[in-house]
This record gives C-alpha cells, structure tokens and sequence, in this order.
C-alpha cells in the first residue's frame, strides 16, 4: 500500500508531520503537534456515487492514482486550520489507519508463522511481484522430492481497512472493472495471472479488510461465497471475542471465503478480464490522448514497460510500435501476438500509427524479475483464481489488532506483565526494518520476536559473570564435557553440581571456546528453572524455527528440589523432541534420585585468581569478632568451601557464626578453682590391692593413661567388677590436685586429653568453670571454635539423635542449630574443624540435669566427638551421675574442689564490695570469715554433698549483702561520729544472732532477702500507707507463684507431667488484659532476682537449678500442712496424688526436689509434736488419708506377691530409701501406721520390696532399718516371712561385693543394725531354719566372714553362732566344720586371733565333736589357733617304745595317736624307732589294718608334719609306706584319693605354699619324677585355682620356685620342680591338659603366653602335640 500523496505536492515539513503521527500511533505514543492541512493541487475527480454503488456500499472520495486503502471517505468533513478555540470539532481521520493495518499485519505474520514453524521470508510493497497483492508477500519453504529436497511457497495479501466499520462489500464493488477500486475482482484476478505465469508454487491470494459483505444481490450478480473457515489456518485466523465493530460494539467472527461464479459471469470474466484486454486499452488511451505513460507501481504499465520493449512490442527509438509487431512477424512472443490480436479488434489497423509519450523509466529493468506480457485467459486461468483466491472478511481493526498482538500472541513469548511492553518493542522493530528493506527473513524476525528473551538471558548471564569467574583449566574442561554433548545424537542433558548458578557460569564461559572448534555458529539462551514454570510459554519459544549450527537452552535449576528429567524431556523436547535442533542443557543440583547426569565440581581451586582472593578477603562475624575467611580456615581453603555461592554472591548478606551467651559470668568475681584427679602414682597399686592381685595383672587387664583415658583389655563381667572397684576408691583421698587452668586445652601438646569431664555436687560452680573456660580459650585464640552447650535446653534435640548412624555435623546444624544451617560456609567450616580437630571445642553443661534415656542418647554423641582426634570435649554433671558418664567415655573425672575457707571469704568479701561499692575494709574481712565459720559448724554433711561451697558463698552473699551494706554505709555517712572499726564488726556479727544454716533455712533465707530487696528497691515506692503495702505484698505473692510455676516448667519436663502439676487455671478477663498482667510479672520476675533472661528472647531461666528445685519442693511440702488453712490444696486432687507418688518422689530425675523436700519433713517427722499426736490418735486430715491410700493402693497393685520370681519395678519406698531421703520414708511410714493395720502394712511392705531392692545401702540410719524390719517381723508362720529373711541375708550380705559389705558393716553406727537383725532372725527360727536347709553355705559363710573379721561383732558372733547350732542344718558337725573351714581358710580381713576366739566360743557351746572336725583344718589355716585349743603333749623318749600295738596305736580325743605327735613337733628320732618298731612286729592283717588306718586315713602323719614344714618326717614316711604298704603307691585309686593327695589338696585348699612345696618336693625325691607327674594331674594342679588374696603371698614366698599364671583369670600353680633335667615336664603336663577336653579360647591364649613367658630351648613341649591338634586348638601355622 502507498501513501496518500500520488499526484500531489506535500513540503518536507508536513511529511514529517504524517511519518511522525504514524510511528507513533502505531505504538500507542502520545504526541503533540499542530493540525494542519494537506494541499492537493490536483483536483479531485467526480464519482457517480449513486450510480456506482448503492446507499449501503462504502463511500469513498477518489484519487486518480492514490490507494483507495488510504483515501478519505467523502462523508468526512475536510479539517481547516482556521477554527475558534472552543469550537466544536470532529475527531479528524487518521490518514494513517491503512499503514498501522498493514504494519500490524505483517507483524501477526512474523509472529504466528514464526509460531508456525516455518522458514520463510516477508516482503511488502513489491508490485512487480505481486501485482495488486503486494501488501504482503510470504514465501515459505516446503519439503519436496527435487534434488534440493525444497521449494518455496508463497502467499500474497491486499489489505484493506475501513474506518468506516458498518461500511459493507456488495456485489457491484467485486465486479466493477476499475483498477482504483478497492474490491474489484477483475484487477486481482489480472494480478494472480501475472503472478501465475512466473510458475510459483501459490499457497493462495488474499483479499482481507475489516469490513464484511452486503449479499443482497450476490447470487443476481452470479456469484456464490464458499466458507473456508474449516480449513486449515496458521495465521489469518482470529477468535470471535477478538473482532469488536466499532461504534456498535457488536462482536463479528472473522471469515475466510472463496469464490465460485456461474457460467455468465465465467464467460464475462473470460472476455474481458485479461490484462491483455486491460494493457490494449490502455495503449490506446495514452495514445488518443497525448498521455506519458506512468510505470509507477499500481499501474499496468508498471508491470508490462520493461516486456512491451524486450517482446518488440514499442520500439523506445521511434516511440511507436516495433516494426516487427507492426509487420506481425513470427518470430513474435505469445503474448505480442495475442497484444496485436486484441489491438486489431480494437482499432482495426488504426493501431500501427500510434505514437507514445514514453516516460524516462519505460522499458529499463528494476529488479530480477521481469513479468512477459499478458496472454488471454482460459479457462485454466479462471479456475486457478477461483481456487486461490480466498477473502477474508470481518478482520479485527488496526486499533484490535496490537490487543491481539498482545494478548494472543506475545503473549506466547513474554510474561503477563511484560507483553505490552515487548508488543510496542515488536511493532517498533518490525516498523524499522520494513523502512529500511523490503524483505524480512525468518532469522531476523526470531531475532525480533525473541530479543526480550535473549536481553533477559543476557542480563542473567551477566549478572553471574560478575560474581564468579573460571580459569582456563576449568573453561577447557566444561567445553570437553560439552563437545560430547553437542557430537552426540542426544536432545537434553543434565549436569549436576553443588552450585547450579557457578556451573552455568562455566558452561556458557565454555561456549566461545567451542565456536573455535565448530564452523557452524554456536548460540544460546540461559534460564533458571524459576523462569520455566510458565511451560506453555517456553515450550512456544523452543518451537520457533532454529537457524544452522546449534543452539543451546542452558537451564539452571538451583531450586533445592530439582525437576525430573521428566519434567524437562516433556516440556522441551516432546513427542518430536528427537528432530528438533536445539538442544537442551539442565543443571541442578545433586540429587540421589537422578539418574542419568554428568557430574560437575565447582571448587575453590577452579576460581580465577582475583575471585579467590575475594573469597579470602571476606569478613565473617565469628563468635563476636570479624575474622578474615583466610584465617578461619587455614592452609587449604580448597578443602573447605562447601558452597562458593554465599562467599561470592552479594545478595546473601553478612556471614554470622553465632557466639554463646556467657553473660552470666561475672569474671570480677570469679575465684581460681582447683581440680582433684583420680590417678595418681599409688593408683594401681591401691586397684590392685581391691583386686587382690598384682599391679603387672591389673596393667593387663586395663591400662591408663597420665590424663585418666582408660583403655580396657577385658571384657564382660571382669570390666565392671575392675570398673566397680575403681568407683569405690575415694577420690577425695587423691594428692592429685591441679589448677583449674590446667584444663584449657587449647595448645597442641595438651590436645592428648580430648575429653575433661567435670564434676561436683549441685552449686560447686561446674558451670561458671565453662563459661570461665570459655573465656580463656577465646582470649588465647579468638579463632577457636568453641560450641557450649545447656543440655537441658537441648533435650528434644538430642532425642532425635540417630544412635545407629550419628552424623554430628548435620546433627549439630538441623537439631542444636549451633550455626546458621541456611550457611553452607559455617556448615563446611564446622565439619572440616570437626573432622581436622582444628581449633574445635564442645561444652556440654548439665548432663545430669536431663533424663536417663537422653543421657544414654548424650553419651552415644559424645562418643562420637571423642573420636575425632583434636577436638575438645568438657562435660559438667552432678557426682551421682559421674561413674556411668566416666565408664562410658573411658575417661577419668576431675572433681571440683570446693572453695576453702580462704575463698570463701575472698569472695564474700568481693561480692559485696562489686554490689555496694564498699570498700573492703577489716570488718568486712571479719564479717566474712565469721560466717564462713559459723555455716562450716552447722550445714550437715549429707546437705553439704548435695549444694556445693560455692553456691552456699553466693547464696549467703546475697541474704547479707544489703544489711553489710546498710551498715558500713551508715557508718561511712556519719563523719563526726565515726564508729571503730571493732564497734562495726560488732553490728556485722549481731547478724548471725538466732540464725540457722541448714539447707532449706539458707533458701529460705535467701527467698526473704529477694522479697526485702524487691520490697524496698526494687519497687522504687515510698511506702506511705497500708494500701501501698498491701499492693506490693499481694504483687510479691503474685510474683513467687509465677516463679513457682516457672520452677515446675523447669524440673518437670514432661508436658503430660507438668499439665497435670500445675494445670492451666481459666480466666475470665480479656486477653489484652491478660496479655498485659502477663507482661508485668515476666518484668517484675526477673527484677526478684532469681531469674535472668536469655539472649534468644526464648522462656527466662533460673540462676541456679537448685533455685527451681527449692521452690518445687516447697510447693510440695505445704500440700503436706495440717493445717487446712495454710495447706494449698494439692493433695486433693487424685491425679496429683499419684503423681507425686510414682513421678515426684519416685524418679531419679527429680533428686534436687526430693533432698528440699526430705530436708523440710525432717522437722515434722523427728520434732513435729502435732504430727506425732496426729500420728498417735491414727487422725490424718482426709487429703493425707487419701493420698496413704493412694500409696498401698500402688503397693498392693504390684502383684505377683514378693516370691515371685517377677521382677518388680521400683516404687516410691524403695527409690527414697535407695536415694538416702529416710525422712520420707519415715513420713510414708507414719501416714501408712496412722491409716492401716499393721498386717495390712506387713502385706504392703512385703509387695513393695523385691530381691534386688532390699540392700544395706537403703539403711544408711538404725532408725530406718528397724522401721522397715519391724513390718516384717510379725507373723512367723507367714509365707512371706521365709522370703523376706531370705532376701534380708542375700541383700544385707552380698556375696559378689564383701568389700561392700565391709565398708557398710564395719561401722559403729550399724554395730546396733546388725543387733535387730539377728534379733530378727532370732525371732523366726522357723523360716531361718528353712532357709539354712534350702541354701547352700556361701550366705552364711559371709556373715561368719564379717562378724569374725571385727573384735566389735564379738556377741554378734556369739549370737549367730547359737542360731545355727539350734538349726537342723548344722546341727551335722562334719557339715558345720566344712563352713567354718571355708571361713577360716578364707582371708577376707581377718584379725589377729580371730579363728581362736572362734573355736573359744564354739568349746562354750560344748560342741566338743564340732572341735574335733574342725583340728586337722585348723591346723593348716592357723596353726597358732591349733595350739591355743589343742595342746597334744610332746612324747618323751621313753614314749616310742610301746609295749603294746594298741596303746601305740591308741588315739586321744582329737584323733592323734602317738605317731601323729611325733610328726607334729618333727620328732625324727622318735619316729624312726616307732617305724622301725612297726617293721619288727609280725602284724597279723588286722594289726596291718590298725596301722594303715593311722598311716593312711584322716589326718595322717604326713599330713601333720608337712603342715609343719618337717621334711625328713615326710620322707621317712613315705619310705615306711613304700616299704610296708608297696601296693598303695600303684594305681590309679591311691593317685587320686591316696594320703599323698589328700594332703596336697588340703595345701592347695589352704592355700599353704610352704607346705604344698615340700610335698612336691618329697614325692619327686621319693617316689620319683613320673609318680609326681600323675599326682599333680591326678590332683587338678595343672588347673587349680588358688583363692583370691593370694597372688600376693605367691609372689613374696615363692617367686623363684613356681611359675605363676592364669586360666579362667584365675591363679594357676607351676612348679619347676616337674620339669626334670629334660625339660619334658612341663611339657607333658601342657600336652595332657590341651588334650584332655575342650579348651576355652582364653585357656588356650594363656596358655600360649605362658609358653611365651618361660622360654626354654630345651623344651620340645610344642613337637607333644599332634598336628591336627595344634591347628585346632590354635589355628597357628606349624613351625
């Protein structure tokens, strides 16, 4: 289409004004400028408006030779420039709307045909192309089978639009033969002729306007309208919502018709419709009328000049026509012929003459194209018009068309938000480049279409490129990674890496290095997967056509959860995916889910030089200080950097490593302390000692280091018996005292002690020693990473430690949240420390503050940071949790020393100067020391194991530090009276007049100095008048119950629990009041000064546990009150009642609150007179009542009943006891007598207590045991009566613990417990009978054990003595003096004397037969005992010639005859003549048999003289029997139970050394090395186990003599004397043992040691064993 301005003269300025209006309203720009008028010179033509078209049909003024797309419709007034302001005018046409139509147009073309997917180019304006069709030419390509495999196709478009919308297409206006007229068929099918005679393949021809048709008369005129729309459309198709008439408003559907004529208007057409016909009368015309002809576009000359000359039609000399198209040769085209054909019709032979004003463009070429001349049309030509030709009706105007644009189709490309935008962008770009060329290529139209997405992308991509940047090494290696990619046949790959954003980076920082290698061009777009959740949009972009060589979508999905490859195959690729020629990179990070990727590492070593030394340069907020990256993480930061994301990106803000809140310590106040260590250089050798066994045994069952880390080499049963010894050794009794500094193990030489775990009683400072070791090792290096821990706060946390997989880092991160776990620099940083140990420190404060199971779960996580080497561990816990903490580290405690007394006046004195501002002046320092003095006298001992010094020093500085104040200040204040200092120190001591110091009046105390200091400082207030009083007293009541019930948050921890003890009270004021009184008491709370408020803003906090703990108990004792007045109602709830039975008082978890409380019901259980009269009367207030029947409620609940061999859980009774709180036992005990019967008790107390509950330890006082014994002691033919005495004598005397047992018995104040309960078993000689027949002796032996053991437990022993001589069981003296032996041969502490005194009180019974039994024993054990109660008399010479056998033969009344005297005292002499005697008598057999009954049988002897050590005795003897008796020397019957090894077994049973030699040696000399062989194995030797206590002997007696070693872990005897000359001995002895029976592993492993320990080259012990044999017993190779 043309401008309006053919035939006219328009000035430069006024054509800027119209290009200046149209540019800009065809992107909506507002401009201002005057209105002006154009000036046509040439006069307008006449139209028969009438005649030509009717009143319905558009109207339009005409223009000879102007577009009629663009000419002003005669209905519109002319616009003057002279007009009054404020006159009113109509809106002035827009000249423009045709070229706003045509470029929106061609715009809808770029954008749907890009859509579309073609290839294509765009023209506009080429006549010489299109003819009439020239708005719009699109030629595409399309597929075919030529040798190109491709064409192209074209459509061409006239467009036409009316601003005029209700104007309407009539029949006249197709069929008006007129080349001006807008409609007129026959001009377009003269246009589609030309076109078709350059043999193009035409999609169609379009005629399109934006008006619709008038079909009155279409079927008169002979023309019928055929609907396409269901053909298919790529472009031209619009919905029916986007096509509005104006003015109307009414919406119309676009329309797509062709055309179909009848046979007259065929035939019209075929007649005369040709340009040939058009071109023939034209000529004339120019010719008639003198006329120059006009080649300018749109004219028939323009199409026909350059062929008119090239076909010898003019001659462009002559100006007339050619000679030979005058002459009609045959060498004529065509189309000349058939020109000369219709001129002859036309003018006969008038036509040859004509002569031509030929314009200076006629006849010369103007492009490549050149159109032959016109031929006349056929039938073929109609038809192909009629089948090309298509209208487009009803089209959306110019003004609808950018809505369109917009909301169709851009925004296909473009966000929402950006698609008004980009459609003025698009409108403009397209504008431009169609007034700079005619043509547009599909590449430059994506390029349009697309520049918003590529300026996106490439902003993104700058954007990254400013934050981190590659060296070339790392370039190389992505461009590798990516030439694989881009020579492979896959679409889409995903690369994953830890920082998408870094990795997109590298990938387009690769991408110019890849154009070296590829001629082809490389593009791309980059994205983040953000951008994409608009899939249709993006899925709209990847489908546009992709120009040569590759192109690449790189996709960063840095979401935390990446898309599938699902997902992406979907959304890019599709069904087709595989033909399309892009490709698609995704990278995401990495994800065990994904499958298929190529893997990406982003590093610090990858970062050009400048970006690492901005990483090192960072500055990051560690622990309250700024530190350089460099210097927190050392030599090798490329092995730090998680992420390089948050070190580079500038958005993610500052660094922060948060500290931990130390504001509690007041380091002006803080005392040096002292540490007790365990370990010493008398360690071992004490262990030992509780051993029994050596300190070489005790280093090889487990070994210690100088700092206490403990490593076992046994396992199993022996660990926890080493283990529980360990405990027991009292590490107050250790030298070894260190400086509290000697702990801060920052410097590496002290990093070989990677766990101090410290601990005290409750209040010893524990905590203030961290936050001062906090301190210190910041001050030492600031950069050390110290992470203190309040387990209590952590509980939850730690519960939800993963115990079989503990990963600590994340652990620390996700659950302590000890850093900021959005951070992955602090994440990285705190693993690489904890995994180096690099500057690395935990705290882990109040282990014993959190409950069993996560105190299970605290240890599995200190186990794990005990592992890493270099990293410190501290662990503070209360005493009574330290052994289990101590076993499961394998680590030593430090035990806190309390402040001494110098301390605690140091400190008493700088607490009150720091808080007055005194000065510290002699009475002061007095003052001080003076209460120190007084609260070391009166705090007792079990008070003072629960609340350390320290914390009694602070408790007692603050309860006086006001009175100090008040009166050094009022001394200081009166100058002229100035007191001495004496008279001051007078006033300072007058306050601790009629003061207690027991542990709950020093609380007490303390809460009464809170409330006076809140009262008369705090409050700020005068107190003028009672209401002012009563205000404040009602708000300090208010205050302690918020601090009460803060104090029960604290200790219960439970919330079922705590709900349950203090439950929610409804409230019927409204919540900002609420809110508001709330607020007010969490002020005032922390003002009372028991409570301090955290950093975080989390629940305030008590400054002590006990605090809480104090006040928990006390709100429990005054549910106790008798007074139903002063009582608080506690009680009368069942479900606190229980509650406090099974939880308060019932759980180790609650101890701080059962010592308060046990100190509180001291007085009413001892003192009370109330209590006891109540106690007395059996008159309990109901609510104690209820609650005693609560408690044997749960007592007779626990069935089965007590012998059963159930296991019966704890109760409250048992754990009260086992815990040292007597007093509430004793008040329990008291509510049960003042409620129930005593049998009911006696069923209770039977139900309650269980095997493993009844234990010396519960009964630390008289008063208990008897209290609780006394229930049982009642009914002697009661079944439980046998089981309770049953479990009293297992429990009270345990058999695996007599150390236990002596440290608990052997005391003075159980001297009177051990009184009631032999009393008690006096009392039930029934059930101690029956139980003295059901057990075995080993109970018995224990109490014979201890009451032997002490001088104080004479008549105890006398006692128990009587009971078992009464009992059925040793009332057998062979089985009485089997017991007492194992007693006597037992050497668990036994005094000097102990076994005469025994046997003393024994011959006071008159068991004279028992005496008997017991001499032969005795005299191996004790041989001093023998001899003060049986005194054989030495025989005299005169003696050993007896004239008779009997007498010689007769024995006295312990058994010995005058042989066995002999051998007593070593009587050689005379006891070689008796033998000899013997030889010289004929003996019948029964004289043989006398005398072999006293050689032979009972205690011989032998046996007397090797107890006595007389060698020659035994020798002579063995000679007479050897000689006498030869056949018992032989067999196996004398080996194994002959008087030989009768007496070695006594040795061995004894365990006399002495005499266990001798034998041995005197059967090897006598009898020979192989008898003594058999004998040893014959007597268990080779495997006898020696008791306990005696490695300690073997050692001093016979270290050179015997080889000592062990089997079982216990002591085993070898005597150097078996092994003969040969060194067989020792051999043969091991042969037959490893061959005898199944070895224990441990039996064979110490056996091997001792083959290793005593070397003897001689000794071919090893050839005795069979191969298969030593393969078998010890898998080792065959040397």
């Amino acid at each position: 289409m043309c401008l309006p301005c053919s035939q006219a003269v328009v000035s430069s300025f006024e054509m800027q004004q119209v290009a200046t209006a149209y540019t800009r309203s065809c992107f909506d720009i507002p401009v201002s400028f005057n209105l002006f008028v154009i000036k046509i010179q040439t006069p307008l033509r006449k139209v028969q408006l009438k005649k030509d078209f009717p009143d319905s049909s558009p109207s339009f003024v005409e223009d000879d030779d102007s577009s009629q797309s663009n000419r002003i419709s005669s209905s519109t007034p002319t616009v003057s420039p002279a007009r009054n302001v404020g006159e009113k005018t109509k809106k002035p046409p827009d000249a423009t709307h045709g070229l706003k139509f045509e470029s929106k147009l061609l715009t809808l073309f770029c954008v749907r045909a890009l859509g579309a997917g073609y290839k294509f180019k765009l023209s506009r304006e080429r006549e010489d192309l299109g003819g009439k069709f020239d708005d719009v030419i699109f030629q595409y390509q399309v597929l075919d089978d030529t040798s190109e495999g491709k064409h192209w196709r074209f459509r061409y478009l006239q467009a036409k639009h009316k601003q005029n919308e209700s104007d309407k297409i009539n029949a006249t206006h197709l069929l008006n033969d007129n080349d001006k007229g807008d409609f007129s068929l026959p001009k377009y099918f003269r246009s589609f002729c030309m076109i078709r005679r350059r043999g193009e393949d035409i999609h169609d021809c379009i005629l399109c306007t934006n008006i619709g048709f008038d079909l009155k008369n279409f079927q008169e005129k002979g023309i019928e309208l055929v609907s396409i729309d269901d053909q298919l459309e790529d472009i031209l198709k619009f919905d029916q919502q986007e096509k509005t008439v104006r003015k109307s408003g009414l919406q119309q559907k676009t329309l797509r018709y062709k055309l179909k004529f009848d046979e007259g208007l065929r035939r019209k057409a075929l007649n005369e419709w040709s340009d040939i016909d058009h071109l023939a009368k034209k000529l004339q015309t120019c010719a008639g009328d003198k006329q120059t002809t006009d080649t300018r576009n749109g004219r028939i000359f323009s199409r026909y000049h350059v062929a008119l000359i090239e076909e010898k039609v003019i001659d462009s000399a002559t100006k007339k026509f050619h000679e030979d198209f005058v002459n009609g040769k045959e060498s004529l085209s065509n189309g000349a012929q058939q020109l000369r054909q219709t001129l002859n019709n036309l003018a006969e032979n008038d036509w040859k003459n004509w002569e031509f004003k030929l314009n200076n463009t006629f006849g010369r070429q103007s492009n490549d194209k050149i159109n032959p001349l016109p031929l006349k049309i056929s039938e073929e030509d109609l038809d192909a018009f009629l089948g090309k030709f298509v209208f487009v009706v009803n089209m959306p105007n110019e003004e609808q068309f950018e809505a369109i644009l917009q909301t169709h189709d851009v925004s296909k490309y473009y966000p929402k938000d950006k698609c008004e935008q980009q459609t003025i962008r698009l409108l403009h770009k397209v504008s431009a480049k169609f007034s700079d060329n005619f043509t547009l290529t599909s590449e430059v139209a994506k390029k349009i279409l697309l520049d918003g997405v590529t300026n996106i992308s490439s902003q993104h991509q700058a954007k990254l490129e400013n934050e981190v940047g590659f060296n070339d090494v790392a370039k190389n290696d992505m461009a590798i990674k990516l030439k694989d990619f881009l020579d492979s046949s896959e679409m889409f790959k995903r690369i994953t890496t830890s920082s998408p954003r870094y990795t997109t980076v590298k990938v387009f920082s690769a991408i110019p290095i890849l154009k070296q290698e590829y001629k082809a061009p490389i593009s791309h777009l980059v994205t983040s997967s953000s951008q994409l959740e608009d899939t249709e949009r993006w899925k709209n972009i990847l489908k546009l056509p992709v120009d040569s060589g590759h192109f690449l979508l790189v996709v960063c999905d840095d979401g935390e959860q990446p898309l599938q490859d699902e997902y992406y195959t979907k959304l890019f690729l599709g069904e087709e995916g595989k033909t399309k020629r892009y490709k698609v990179i995704v990278i995401s990070r990495k994800k065990a889910e994904i499958a298929d990727y190529v893997s990406d590492e982003i590093n610090y070593a990858q970062l050009d030089e400048s970006f690492k030394q901005k990483i090192l340069s960072k500055i990051v907020s560690f622990q309250g200080k700024d530190e350089s990256v460099e210097r927190l993480i050392g030599t090798k930061p490329e092995e730090v950097f998680e992420s390089l994301e948050e070190m580079l990106n500038p958005e993610r803000g500052p660094i922060i490593i948060p500290s931990f809140d130390t504001s509690r310590f007041e380091k002006s106040l803080y005392i040096k302390r002292r540490v007790k260590f365990a370990f010493d250089e008398n360690f071992y050798a004490e262990l030992a000692n509780r051993l029994n066994c050596t300190v070489e045994e005790v280093r090889g069952e487990c070994k210690i280091s100088t700092q206490g880390q403990i490593e076992w080499l046994v396992d199993g049963k022996r660990r926890k018996e080493i283990w529980e010894n360990i405990t027991k050794m009292n590490v107050q009794t250790s030298s070894n005292i260190e400086e509290d500094g000697h702990l801060i193990n920052v410097d590496e030489e002290r990093k070989e002690q990677p766990v101090v775990i410290i601990c005290g009683v409750a209040g010893t400072g524990k905590s203030t020693l961290l936050s001062h070791y906090y301190s210190e090792i910041k001050k030492k290096k600031c950069d050390c990473w110290v992470i203190r821990l309040n387990l209590v706060q952590h509980c939850d946390a730690i519960m939800k430690l993963d115990r079989r997989r503990p990963d600590l880092t994340e652990f620390l991160i996700h659950h302590l949240r000890v850093i900021d776990g959005q951070s992955p620099f602090s994440r990285s940083l705190l693993k690489r420390r904890f995994e180096t140990g690099d500057r690395i420190v935990f705290m882990f404060d109040g282990y014993d503050e959190i409950s069993n199971e996560c105190q299970e779960i605290a240890i599995q996580l200190m186990k794990v940071i005990q592992k890493k080497k270099g990293v410190q561990l501290y662990v503070t816990t209360r005493t009574h949790t330290a052994h289990h903490l101590q076993f499961e580290l394998r680590q030593f405690a430090y035990y806190l020393e309390n402040f001494n007394e110098n301390d605690q006046i140091c400190f008493l004195a700088s607490y009150w100067t720091k808080e007055s501002q005194l000065p510290k002046d002699g009475a002061i320092m007095d003052f001080a020391k003076a209460l120190v003095d007084r609260v070391s006298k009166t705090l007792k001992d079990k008070e003072r194991a629960f609340i350390g010094i320290p914390l009694q020093c602070r408790i007692l500085a603050e309860c006086y530090h006001q009175n100090v104040g008040d009166i050094v200040r009022s001394n200081a204040l009166n100058d002229a009276t100035l007191q001495p200092s004496e008279l001051v120190s007078q006033k300072l001591l007058a306050l601790l007049d009629n003061q207690k110091f027991d542990l709950v009046s020093l609380y007490s105390q303390l809460m009464d100095t809170k409330r006076k200091v809140f009262r008369e400082e705090k409050t700020n207030t005068p107190i003028c008048n009672q209401i002012v009083a009563d205000a404040i007293e009602f708000w300090i009541k208010k205050i302690e119950s918020r601090l009460t019930k803060l104090a029960v948050e604290t200790i219960i921890t439970e919330p079922n629990v705590l709900e349950m003890f203090w439950p929610r009270k409804s409230s019927y004021k409204s919540s900002e009041d609420l809110e508001r009184e709330e607020k007010i008491l969490a002020e005032n709370n922390l003002k009372f000064g028991l409570t301090f408020s955290r950093a975080d803003g989390m629940r305030p906090e008590f400054l002590h546990r006990t605090f809480a703990e104090y006040l928990v108990a006390k709100h429990l004792y005054e549910g106790f009150h008798l007074d139903d007045k002063r009582h608080n109602k506690l009680l009368e709830n069942e479900s606190i009642r229980k509650l406090i039975l099974n939880k308060i008082l019932a759980s180790k978890q609650y101890d701080g609150v059962q010592v308060f409380f046990d100190c509180m019901v001291k007085h009413v259980v001892n003192e009370d007179e109330e209590w006891r009269n109540q106690i007395d009367r059996r008159q309990l207030p109901d609510r104690l009542k209820k609650l005693t029947e609560n408690l044997f409620t749960q007592f007779l609940r626990n069935f089965p009943p007590i012998w059963s061999n159930d296991i019966i859980r704890h109760r409250h009774t048992y754990f009260s006891l086992l815990n040292g709180k007597g007093n509430i036992i004793l008040l329990l005990c008291d509510c049960l007598d003042a409620t129930f019967e005593r049998e009911q008790i006696h069923w209770a107390m039977c139900n309650s207590f269980s095997l493993q509950h009844i234990s010396m330890i519960l009964f630390k006082e008289n008063k208990l045991f008897k209290r609780v014994i006394n229930y049982f002691d009642i009914d002697p033919a009661s079944p439980s009566t046998y089981h309770v005495l049953r479990r009293l004598i297992e429990s009270m005397f345990p058999y695996n613990s007599p150390e236990m047992a002596r440290s608990f018995w052997y005391r003075d104040e159980h001297q009177q417990t051990m009184s009631d309960l032999l009393q008690f078993l006096e009392n039930q000689p029934l059930a101690f009978d029956y139980y003295l027949k059901c057990h075995s002796e080993f109970k018995i032996q224990r109490i014979l054990e201890l009451l032997i053991g002490s001088d104080d437990y004479r008549s105890h022993l006398e006692t128990f003595l009587k009971l078992l001589s009464k009992s059925t069981a040793y009332s057998d003296d062979i089985k009485f003096a089997k017991l007492l032996m194992e007693v006597f041969c037992s050497k668990e502490q036994q005094m000097p004397g102990q076994v005469a005194k025994t046997l003393a009180v024994l011959h006071g019974l008159g068991r004279s037969t028992l005496l008997v039994q017991l001499y032969g024993g005795v005299l191996a054990v004790k041989p001093e005992a023998f001899q003060t109660l049986y005194q054989p008399r030495r025989l005299q010479q005169e003696d050993a010639i007896p004239t008779d056998l009997d007498k010689f033969l007769e024995r006295d009344s312990f058994g010995m005859t005058y042989l066995h005297r002999a051998a007593f005292y070593g009587d050689v002499e005379i006891l070689d003549q008796m033998l000899a005697r013997f030889g010289q008598l004929e003996l019948d057999d029964e004289a043989k048999q006398a005398v072999r009954q006293v050689v032979l049988e009972g205690y011989t002897p032998f046996y007397f003289a090797a107890v006595k050590s007389h060698e020659k005795v035994c020798s002579n003897l063995l000679v007479f029997v050897k000689d006498i008796f030869p056949d018992l020397l032989t067999g196996k019957s004398t080996l194994f139970n002959g008087f030989i090894h009768r007496s070695l077994n006594r040795a061995m049973e004894s365990e006399n050394v002495e005499m266990f030699h001798l034998i041995l040696k005197v059967v090897k000399k006598e009898l020979g090395h192989e008898y003594l062989l058999d004998l040893l194995v014959a007597t268990g030797a080779m495997t006898f186990s020696l008791k306990k206590g005696k490695t300690k002997r073997l050692n001093k007696k016979a270290v050179k003599e015997l080889v000592f070693h062990k089997i079982f872990d216990k002591p085993v005897i070898y005597y150097p004397a078996v092994r003969g000359e040969d060194g067989g001995g020792i051999s043969k002895l091991l042969r037959r043992e490893l061959l005898s029976s199944r070895l224990h592993w441990r039996r064979r492993r110490f056996i091997g040691e001792f083959k290793d320990r005593v070397p003897d080259r001689r000794c071919s012990w090893w050839g005795f064993l069979p191969e298969n044999e030593r393969k078998r017993q010890f898998n080792v190779k065959i040397p």
